[in-house]
């Protein structure tokens, strides 16, 4: 039995469907911005969409989904 090799694989924020990672469009958060990683190397919290729900992502319903993902890492410290 020979092992396969493994890829990443991500979650669209949208719909939640996993894809592999070279599939979906990655969005990052840079300094209280939303913007759209095009090489994929960005530092920083991503989020990933699907080609499908790529093209209505910035409704407003959508748009909150995106946000409220990439704002998930920001902790408060006491």
């Amino acid at each position: 039995m020979t092992k396969g090799r493994n890829y990443p694989e991500r979650t669209c924020v949208f719909c939640g469907k996993k894809f592999p990672k070279e599939q979906l469009i990655r969005f990052v958060r840079l300094e209280d911005k939303i913007i759209i990683d095009q090489e994929k190397k960005s530092s920083g919290r991503g989020a990933y969409l699907c080609k499908d729900c790529f093209p209505s992502w910035e409704s407003s319903l959508k748009l909150k989904k995106l946000e409220r993902a990439l704002w998930k890492s920001k902790r408060r410290y006491s």
